[in-house]
């Protein structure tokens, strides 16, 4: 099974690195194309807006999974070991909570919003407003991945992470 998770890891991780790699290659060709020859494509100038869209979505699980939110760890350091799990699986529960919500809003504004016609790349625009909910359930999902690992993790892996220098060398 962790092999199967580690895979899809990967895959989304990849998922999300050609997404940026596209879109850093199209907002260069386009500024290029714009400034050096009086070129402009509002498809293009679209497609670059929904590609970075996409990415910032897209990455709400991956920090979930990296643990690469933001966190102040002042108080929870202060904590054993066993009740860090427990706090992690909680704050998890709350992340989930928000998601959900996230997800619900969504889902509810593109389908709102949604019959309208792009004007650049002229599609529904409800397959880009379609990102949110799509990625948020992707999230979810790896919130409950991380809730998983937090209860099956060992007690090792709660211990202070982010300690001072001078703590360090003592």
């Amino acid at each position: 099974m962790k092999k199967i998770g580690g895979i899809a890891e990967k895959i989304y991780f990849g998922v999300g690195a050609a997404a940026i790699g596209l879109l850093a290659v199209l907002v260069i060709f386009t500024v290029i194309m714009r400034y050096c020859f009086s070129l402009s494509w509002k498809s293009v100038s679209e497609f670059n807006v929904t590609l970075f869209a996409f990415t910032t979505f897209w990455g709400l699980g991956l920090n979930v999974l990296k643990g690469e939110h933001v966190s102040i760890n002042m108080l929870y350091d202060h904590f054993r070991p066993a009740v860090k799990r427990w706090i992690a699986v909680l704050n998890c529960l709350i992340m989930l909570a928000v998601d959900f919500l996230f997800v619900r809003y969504s889902w509810e504004y593109t389908l709102k919003m949604g019959k309208q016609i792009s004007q650049g790349m002229e599609i529904p625009m409800s397959y880009m407003y379609g990102i949110m909910p799509v990625c948020g359930v992707i999230c979810a999902f790896c919130i409950v991945v991380k809730i998983i690992q937090h209860i099956r993790a060992p007690l090792s892996a709660f211990e202070p992470q982010d300690r001072p220098a001078e703590a360090k060398q003592d």
